[in-house]
């Protein structure tokens, strides 16, 4: 608490040193990634295709894109510290240790997320597009749109990893409340059914793929609720 009685220059000094430490970890996490760049691609593609570049440009810039990409996700944990250690100060106790759990969930679903999103469906995803062609079309993918391909579906996963949290941070805040999303449990099922048959490909299993998690989260969501609120 003592850190509120610094002159505001120390603050914004602070700030940008933490600012610097943390874009140096994306740059150093996203050369290396840069260097992995072959087994990056040989972990995310299809066994069964032959990526293509149809530009001279194009094979360098998706591997510099990858290479951002993969360096924002694996430095976010030192991003995480730097900005704790420059909030810390000014929190209590009991907001620092509420924190503290928070922000471990995030992460720990965050990565969890991302794990299924690579190792799960955007495979089958993918295999389900190339099998529904026509027999007599055969596959020329560029490297561009199929790594594009697999950020926007790793990126969504990230996003719906964080549900729980949202929904705690907005119980919190009092905006809803666990009886109201219990009372509405089973519509929430449904709709969470329905809108994974509108955003998949149509067959069953990338239904069930997308909905059974988005089920779990939601459920997850409900004791959170009661965990953080009684933390609160």
């Amino acid at each position: 608490m003592e850190d509120k009685k610094l002159p505001i220059s120390l603050h914004l000094k602070e700030l940008r040193l933490r600012l610097l430490f943390s874009l140096a970890s994306v740059v150093v996490f996203s050369l290396i990634s840069f260097m992995c760049w072959p087994n990056i691609i040989d972990a995310i593609r299809l066994k069964d295709i032959n990526l293509i570049f149809i530009s001279p440009l194009e094979a360098f810039l998706t591997r510099i894109k990858a290479a951002v990409f993969c360096g924002i996700l694996l430095s976010m944990p030192i991003t995480l510290y730097q900005i704790w250690e420059y909030i810390k100060p000014a929190l209590t106790k009991r907001e620092r240790k509420l924190a503290i759990v928070l922000v471990t969930a995030s992460s720990l679903l965050l990565y969890l997320g991302l794990c299924f999103s690579v190792c799960v469906v955007t495979p089958m995803i993918a295999n389900f597009f190339l099998k529904s062609a026509q027999s007599a079309l055969t596959p020329l993918i560029s490297v561009s749109n199929y790594t594009s391909f697999f950020i926007n579906m790793t990126m969504a996963f990230a996003i719906i990893s964080q549900i729980p949290l949202l929904i705690v941070i907005a119980a919190m805040l009092g905006i809803i409340s666990g009886e109201t999303l219990s009372k509405y449990r089973k519509s929430t099922i449904i709709a969470i059914f329905i809108l994974a048959a509108i955003i998949t490909p149509p067959d069953a299993l990338s239904q069930l793929l997308l909905a059974l998690p988005m089920w779990a989260l939601y459920e997850l969501s409900l004791i959170f609720i009661r965990l953080f609120c009684k933390l609160d």
